[in-house]
């Protein structure tokens, strides 16, 4: 029933909103998975609080990155969900909670075409808040060496887009926003070992 699985996506974001007191709960009780595949969900209300319960998982800890590994995708395609401006922001905030407490994801988010898909919602999105978040997740992407290569190849213009839209645009959160993503592109990127792929 949509109704239930609605609520129960508002209910593990509300348990994990300010702390990850709950993660080793929602791990032992397997409950990541079918929180992902209702990112997916053709019910709107279902997407949005799994959208949101999503980024709540990986917002304080890295603990349950391995299991929102396949949550990439989704996220990815709720960034051009038409449903509305809160649901693709907060698909753009989930995508950059996924390597904000480490870089497990990395490889993933990069292969998933995350970095292209943020720059887009950033550079076009009728949404400021979209843009705001989408800008503040990119600079999260780029702390690391494999987000930063993918965001600074030939051919994206990466710095020169963003850098014509911030000087167009008089919203402070986006100017502090693209200020921030010049100052960790200053900064030596973290590297992620590669995945081991046994013998």
């Amino acid at each position: 029933d949509e109704h239930v699985r609605a609520k129960a996506c508002n209910l593990l974001g509300n348990l994990c909103r300010n702390s990850k007191f709950f993660y080793k709960h929602i791990h032992q009780h397997k409950l990541v998975p079918p929180l992902v595949q209702c990112c997916s969900d053709s019910n709107a209300s279902v997407r949005t609080f799994a959208v949101v319960a999503t980024g709540n998982l990986g917002f304080h800890g890295p603990e349950l990155y391995d299991q929102l590994q396949p949550a990439v995708g989704a996220l990815v395609e709720r960034l051009e969900d038409t449903i509305s401006g809160k649901m693709r922001a907060n698909a753009a905030g989930a995508l950059g909670n996924l390597v904000r407490n480490g870089g497990s994801l990395v490889r993933s988010v990069v292969e998933k075409g995350v970095v292209e898909a943020l720059l887009r919602v950033s550079l076009n999105d009728e949404s400021l808040d979209a843009r705001r978040i989408s800008l503040f997740s990119l600079g999260n992407i780029i702390k690391f060496e494999l987000g930063r290569s993918a965001a600074m190849r030939p051919g994206l213009q990466f710095v020169k887009l963003l850098d014509s839209m911030a000087r167009a645009s008089s919203d402070n959160r986006i100017q502090r926003n693209f200020v921030r993503i010049q100052r960790i592109l200053g900064e030596p990127p973290a590297h992620v070992p590669a995945p081991n792929l046994g013998p």
